[in-house]
């Protein structure tokens, strides 16, 4: 099997890659070798071949210096490049590296806990004086509201498989309202996702270590996620 991974050269994306090429044929498609999710052209061509895509490539937080712009276009526009390509050649799956800011889940938003995939998102039921966080915990969130959004229209319109990994901050210290993965659960959520058998259109999984604030049972149930 042949993935490509976006950013695999960041973070998360680097130990990652390490874990798949153990198994799987592996191409890293990152921003620091030149390779960028805003060329279409190269981005698609580097996909020929390519069975499944793991797309890390993405803002990856809350940063003050960066715009909505910024956001949009790399968190939105990149997450289109990168499932209209994977249908252009033909990959089978995709797997989308989102995050618990989907709810809501950041600093000064009073979200609903344990965050649980039927939840509604934040500016659904809250008001804009709930909101006392800072412009880009809001930006990032909304971002991944948005890249979500458009892979619903691809996967629910049956163009390609798509499995959606929301994820609290990965390693490092805690993440708002008591949320964290640590590397190698999130990487094991990954592989859980590349290896599932059945058929998943649009799935969405949280996937984070044993914590009273994110409901992982969907994960468990449906992937056989099992955190350290």
């Amino acid at each position: 099997m042949k993935i490509l991974v976006t950013g695999g050269s960041g973070y998360f994306g680097k130990p990652l890659v390490e874990r798949l090429m153990k198994s799987y044929q592996v191409v890293n498609y990152d921003l620091v070798e030149g390779n960028d999710v805003l060329d279409y052209s190269k981005l698609r061509n580097a996909m020929k071949g390519c069975d499944i895509v793991v797309h890390c490539a993405a803002i990856t937080k809350p940063v003050e210096s960066k715009s909505f712009d910024a956001y949009f276009m790399i968190n939105c526009v990149g997450t289109m490049n990168v499932v209209k390509a994977a249908i252009e050649v033909g990959v089978k799956k995709m797997v989308f590296i989102s995050s618990t800011a989907y709810y809501g889940v950041e600093r000064g938003i009073p979200v609903k806990l344990p965050t649980k995939e039927t939840q509604q998102t934040a500016p659904m039921y809250l008001k804009a004086d709930d909101f006392n966080c800072k412009e880009c915990d809001l930006m990032y969130s909304q971002s991944k509201v948005i890249g979500e959004n458009i892979l619903a229209f691809y996967g629910l319109r049956k163009k390609i498989q798509i499995i959606l990994l929301r994820f609290p901050r990965i390693g490092g210290k805690e993440g708002p309202h008591g949320t964290k993965v640590s590397v190698a659960n999130a990487i094991n959520g990954v592989v859980k996702s590349i290896e599932a058998k059945g058929t998943f259109w649009f799935e969405a999984f949280n996937v984070a270590d044993k914590l009273d604030t994110v409901d992982i049972s969907k994960a468990e149930k449906m992937l056989g996620y099992d955190p350290i």
